[in-house]
């Protein structure tokens, strides 16, 4: 029997993040100091494809910069899914905007082209087409009605890297992409984002904003500042645990799949269960695992990850929707947001993520499903 707890997240390090890492500390100091850094914003825009990439310290200062960048503020609206984690709504309140809290679908859990059409009003300045536990939205449509109406699309790819809509990599959609390089994310630097674009001129503000408003190119005044600016850059010793991840992005999101499909072939047989959908022309990383529990067994999340505790395994609950929650009442104005985001608050309470780590092993996952099938019985 297994008897250590089973992690809910964590990473996948090798001798490669070690190397790089312990390279990093030893030699990327002085005139080495960006060596690192230099190398994975070379590597990431090979991968992406973007022309200009800057890390940033997490992928929330991403989206604020992206948010400042684009000239997003008081009495513009941006519309957000109501089910993500809030570090995709917090920045719009950063610059002073509304946040609009629209719904997504019940399958591939991302925000919908219906959905995000219905929500705008003529003060809609961006949406946040957010890539859920790995998947996409229908990135097509998304960018075709945000055209139509004017509207800034800034792909928030922090959970679906190493993903793929239509044979195009996440993170490669809209005006803007931001990333995610959080210690439980496919790649990880501990913790640490990255915001990228085509546009010199947009690139250019969120260099100096990231860096408390100073120009640091060559001839400018040193330590003068243009604006008030932010400390969102990160370090030499992050970018070389990230870049070793990059170069193995694609053995993270194989394992990933195979763990997935060994929940896939362990709970097939339990009736009223939804696992992660993978729509056609999506390929998705299934970077967190997601099992939604029909209501008739009479349970709800926390429920099911407190019975899960019992048995040494640690679950996540899904997301909760943002608009249920107390700092965003403001924004919803009295209104029944269920009504509103029925799928968000249909979905929400059942929704439970056994664990996802890269640790993982078959039979740790032929375990949890058993766990799972007494908690159901």
């Amino acid at each position: 029997m297994i008897r250590k707890r089973i992690p809910s997240a964590g990473p996948s390090i090798t001798d490669a993040e070690v190397e790089l890492v312990t390279e990093a500390v030893k030699y990327g100091w002085y005139e080495n100091m960006n060596m690192h850094i230099d190398q994975f914003i070379t590597e990431f825009s090979a991968y992406t494809g973007w022309k200009h990439c800057l890390p940033t310290v997490n992928c929330t200062s991403a989206i604020h910069l992206a948010l400042l960048g684009l000239g997003v503020g008081p009495g513009d609206e941006v519309i957000v899914p109501d089910i993500t984690w809030v570090a995709s709504a917090a920045p719009v309140s950063y610059v002073g905007a509304e946040v609009v809290l629209c719904d997504i679908d019940r399958y591939d859990l991302c925000i919908t082209p219906q959905a995000f059409e219905n929500a705008i009003t003529e003060k809609t300045k961006a949406v946040m087409a957010v890539g859920l536990a790995g998947n996409l939205p229908d990135m097509d449509e998304i960018n075709k009605i945000a055209q139509r109406h004017n509207i800034h699309v800034i792909e928030d790819a922090a959970e679906s890297m190493g993903a793929e809509y239509k044979g195009r990599r996440a993170g490669t959609f809209g005006k803007v992409a931001v990333f995610s390089f959080n210690a439980t994310k496919i790649a990880i630097a501990g913790q640490g984002g990255m915001i990228a674009t085509d546009d010199s001129d947009l690139f250019e503000r969120f260099k100096s904003l990231a860096h408390h408003g100073i120009d640091k190119s060559p001839g400018a005044i040193y330590y003068w500042s243009h604006e008030i600016g932010y400390n969102y850059n990160w370090t030499n010793i992050q970018a070389a645990l990230a870049l070793a991840q990059l170069r193995r992005i694609d053995e993270l999101v194989a394992i990933k799949r195979r763990a997935h499909q060994w929940y896939r072939e362990g709970l097939q047989d339990v009736p009223g269960l939804q696992l992660n959908f993978e729509p056609e022309g999506v390929k998705s990383t299934f970077w967190l695992n997601t099992v939604f529990v029909s209501p008739d067994y009479g349970l709800k999340k926390e429920q099911i990850q407190a019975e899960f505790l019992k048995y040494n395994i640690d679950a996540r609950p899904f997301f909760y929707p943002i608009s249920s929650m107390p700092p965003y009442e403001q924004y919803c104005r009295g209104k029944n947001m269920a009504e509103i985001n029925p799928v968000s608050y249909e979905l929400a309470p059942y929704g439970i993520c056994p664990p996802s780590s890269f640790a993982l092993t078959e039979e740790e996952v032929d375990y949890v499903c058993q766990c799972f099938k007494k908690i159901l019985a």
